[in-house]
């Protein structure tokens, strides 16, 4: 993607759904539309922090039915695809920001053939990300393989071990410490992934995490995040010196196409010292 770039050649709406791998699609007209990764939104607010997240992969698709949804239809049809789109959720997410990421499957046409989702899958080559990226020193710590960025989102598999816990027994299920530190590395990556230079600091402010299943330490898992700060490569890079930027970053642990764990981290980013 270009510097600065937002897509101008095209706006959300699209006028077929071949033109885009996400489609998003009002609710009540899913069962009339075929499309492999179908999206349901029930109003523009939805649309908005969804076509940010999905941002050049997706559309907004209404067919012969824009009169039905003129909110919807004026909302796409003025706005530019890229970035720019949403803005309100900057500094605080959408309330059921869970529930909407999770609207997008993990195994989709962009990250499909790059990360391991099955037990058939299980033979793939995990690819460790750099140590730098999760401020670790040794590499056998980081959690993190087979990086894939779908969109704003970015995706991982992860390690299900790790040198630095040690516990008081053997489990068949991944340990809460363990997914805990799993979230913690994913969105520091994903944080500099979207440009935060290496050089500067990072201070978690909050961590809340839901767990509804367990985590099984025998099959693939994939780490999902999405940071409210803004990529330097679609805006302008963050460098001011001493500036302190405050973001929050969505994370979802999947496994089986299950959502088992989610929750939301804070953050702030300043330049370290000299």
């Amino acid at each position: 993607m270009e510097p600065g770039s937002s897509h101008p050649e095209r706006h959300v709406r699209v006028e077929s759904p071949e033109a885009v791998s996400f489609l998003l699609v009002p609710e009540p007209l899913l069962p009339e539309v075929e499309h492999p990764c179908l999206i349901p939104v029930n109003n523009v607010e939805e649309a908005e922090f969804l076509a940010a997240v999905l941002q050049e992969h997706c559309g907004l698709y209404l067919g012969a039915h824009a009169a039905e949804y003129r909110e919807l239809a004026e909302w796409a049809d003025a706005t530019p695809l890229g970035v720019r789109v949403g803005g309100p959720w900057r500094k605080d997410p959408p309330d059921n920001v869970s529930e909407l990421l999770a609207r997008v499957p993990v195994r989709n046409v962009v990250s499909e053939g790059r990360q391991a989702f099955s037990e058939q899958e299980q033979s793939r080559p995990l690819e460790r990300i750099d140590a730098g990226l999760v401020h670790k020193r040794d590499p056998a710590n980081v959690l993190l393989a087979n990086a894939c960025r779908v969109g704003a989102l970015q995706q991982f598999n992860a390690f299900t071990e790790s040198p630095e816990f040690h516990f008081d027994h053997p489990s068949e299920h991944v340990q809460g410490m363990l997914l805990t530190e799993l979230a913690r590395q994913a969105s520091i990556a994903t944080i500099h992934a979207v440009g935060l230079p290496r050089d500067w600091a990072l201070i978690m402010t909050r961590l809340s995490l839901e767990f509804r299943h367990f985590v099984r330490n025998d099959m693939p898992v994939i780490i999902r995040t999405f940071v409210s700060f803004r990529l330097p490569e679609w805006a302008e890079p963050v460098r001011s010196v001493g500036r302190r930027s405050r973001m929050w970053i969505a994370v979802q642990g999947w496994q089986q196409d299950i959502c088992c764990f989610s929750g939301l981290l804070g953050a702030h980013s300043a330049k370290a010292a000299s």
